[in-house]
């Protein structure tokens, strides 16, 4: 567990998930009432929510550890929330540069199809298109979270990722743990249950309607909440040995069990989302890979809390 020496920098995480947070809250603001309303939503449009979500845990989890003196946090799961974060910045980043690019060839396509070579009569209202178009554009180019903004966050968060590793911790006995303790097929379980998430998500389209832009904010909500748990799964298949500190026992299982029980519920939320799709003759197969996260989760529930009720050192 970290030691309480290491409060001037987790005092610093706070501060800098707290002003990432602060920005997210101000692009979905501007998302809402500033920028130019285009037909349908974008990826960037419906991953903004995700980063906000995020950096809203990063930024609670700091505070509790830095308010309350009995809380326990580990390294290993600060660190994990660290590598989320980055990773859900360059997520963000690469989707808000490939959006705009998608935009611009649309733009060119419409000037050069129906502006320069297509109905003169149709002119002014292709040209009203594209105005709105490169508004929204520049919108973002000088918006809370452009991409000179985003490399600045990843910049930061990676040096705090350093950071961490020289972060003291408390001194704890280590323990042997029966073998049957460390069960081998949680990591292939939880292999397939983001493969599931990561189909589930709608990655063949760029523009959603109304409830398609819900469906990919549940998907993609899944898919970031199951996706740190394939490092302690990882870990727990790959120990060799028994031997380890019962923090990291029960810090590794609990994340596996939070994740589990969120990743249920997503996917519930997911798959309702999916069969309201079809009934609009608009289902896909996202439907299957849905329910079987939704097994997947309930099994890995299953097995990870027969582990931690056996847990007596």
């Amino acid at each position: 567990m970290l030691s309480r020496s290491n409060r001037p920098m987790m005092g610093k995480i706070a501060a800098l998930s707290g002003v990432v947070l602060l920005l997210d809250i101000f692009t979905i603001i501007s998302n809402l009432f500033v920028s130019p309303v285009l037909e349908g939503y974008g990826l960037p449009d419906i991953l903004i929510y995700v980063k906000t979500a995020v950096f809203l845990v990063i930024f609670v989890i700091s505070l509790i550890w830095l308010k309350f003196e009995h809380t326990k946090l580990s390294k290993s799961t600060l660190k994990l929330l660290m590598i989320i974060g980055i990773s859900i910045i360059a997520a963000y980043f690469l989707s808000l540069y490939l959006y705009k690019y998608i935009l611009i060839v649309d733009t060119a396509s419409i000037i050069k199809n129906k502006v320069l070579t297509g109905n003169p009569a149709l002119i002014l209202d292709f040209s009203g298109q594209n105005y709105k178009t490169l508004e929204y554009i520049t919108t973002i180019f000088g918006g809370f979270n452009s991409e000179i903004i985003l490399f600045f966050q990843a910049i930061f968060f990676q040096m705090s990722v350093y950071a961490i590793d020289k972060m003291v911790i408390e001194e704890e006995r280590v323990h042997v743990y029966d073998a049957f303790l460390f069960d081998v097929w949680i990591f292939p379980l939880y292999s397939l249950l983001v493969l599931s998430s990561f189909l589930s998500i709608n990655i063949f389209e760029w523009r959603y309607d109304l409830i398609r832009s819900i469906e990919m904010l549940v998907a993609i909500a899944g898919f970031t909440v199951v996706l740190p748990g394939l490092i302690p799964a990882f870990t727990i298949y790959n120990r060799r040995n028994n031997e380890c500190t019962r923090s990291f026992f029960i810090d590794t299982y609990r994340l596996l069990l939070i994740t589990s029980i969120l990743g249920f519920v997503i996917f519930i939320g997911l798959f309702i989302t999916n069969l309201y799709l079809s009934s609009l003759q608009i289902g896909s197969y996202r439907l299957i890979t849905s329910v079987i996260a939704i097994f997947l989760s309930a099994i890995i529930f299953y097995r990870v809390r027969r582990i931690l009720s056996l847990e007596n050192k």
